[in-house]
Order: C-alpha cells, then sequence, then structure tokens
C-alpha cells in the first residue's frame, strides 16, 4: 500500500484542485481519497509526502507515432539502424511516456500489436496501448473532387 499525503489533486471530474489531498493506492488501484493527513495505516504502509505537488490522473494521448524517431530519410525509411536496434529504442520511449505520466496512448501508425503484448505480458514498462494496425481508405463510387474516407483498424 501506498499513501500519498498532502498534494493537490486535481482529479480529472472538472471540479477545482483540493488542497492537501491523501490518496490511498492498493495493488496499483485508487482505494481511497481523502483530506485527512492521519489515518490507521498498515504498518508496512509506504507513506510519500507529497505536499507541494500536484497528483492528477493519467494522462491519454490520442495520437502519437510512438515508433517514429525521427523524420529525415533515412530513419523513415528504417536504414538508419538495425531493427533491433530499433525495437529497443521504442521500449525505451515507452516506458519514458508512462513515467511522464502518459496511463494510455493511442498509435497512430508505426508500433505493430507485438508492442501492445509485450506489456500487456510485463515483458516492457508502457502504457495501455490501442494500436493502429493500418489504414484502410474507402474510394468505392467517389466522385471527383469527393474526400475519401479513412477507416483506421485497432489492436483491442
Amino acid at each position: 500500500m501506498k499513501v500519498l499525503r498532502g498534494g493537490k489533486l486535481i482529479d480529472g471530474t472538472g471540479e477545482g484542485p483540493i488542497e492537501g489531498a491523501t490518496v490511498v493506492i492498493r495493488d496499483q488501484r485508487i482505494e481511497a481519497v481523502t483530506t485527512r493527513t492521519a489515518g490507521d495505516w498498515p504498518q508496512d504502509a509506504q507513506i510519500i509526502d507529497v505536499s507541494g505537488m500536484t497528483i492528477l490522473p493519467g494522462l491519454i494521448d490520442c495520437h502519437d507515432h510512438m515508433a517514429m524517431h525521427g523524420y529525415d530519410l533515412a530513419r523513415r525509411w528504417g536504414i538508419d539502424e538495425p531493427q533491433s536496434t530499433r525495437t529497443l529504442r521504442t521500449a525505451k520511449v515507452l516506458r519514458e511516456t508512462l513515467a511522464a505520466g502518459y496511463t494510455a496512448i493511442r498509435d497512430a501508425a508505426g508500433l505493430d500489436a507485438g508492442f501492445k503484448r509485450a506489456i500487456d505480458e510485463g515483458l516492457i514498462p508502457g502504457p495501455r496501448l490501442v494500436v493502429s494496425l493500418c489504414i484502410l481508405a474507402d474510394r468505392r463510387d467517389r466522385r471527383p473532387g469527393e474526400p475519401v474516407r479513412i477507416f483506421l483498424l485497432f489492436a483491442a
């Protein structure tokens, strides 16, 4: 159990910040939120003073390209480094993204379903992923000048 005590809580509901909040976390889930500073926490509880800090819910990035590490031609074509190095670099980016507070990412192209699986199975740390597997364009019966409808196929 972790107890975050004394921080400013922004809970994501649209209400104003709660000063002096205490957040109780058990098994990586929020169990309670209170403004009391003392409690009968279990003896093995890790009490963390977060006074002067802000507690936020996990952030969600709705459009990213986590496996895109630059825009120069060699990187876009994947000829700048071995695939194994690129894979390890992407795993590092996913770990750093989670550490920055992003708990969910919708990757709009670049990651394959293996990264989602690796995170889900605990092989690498990272945010929950929704991964675009391919783009489907509907060009049937399209008149000249009419926009092309784009559909994304995601791994759930």
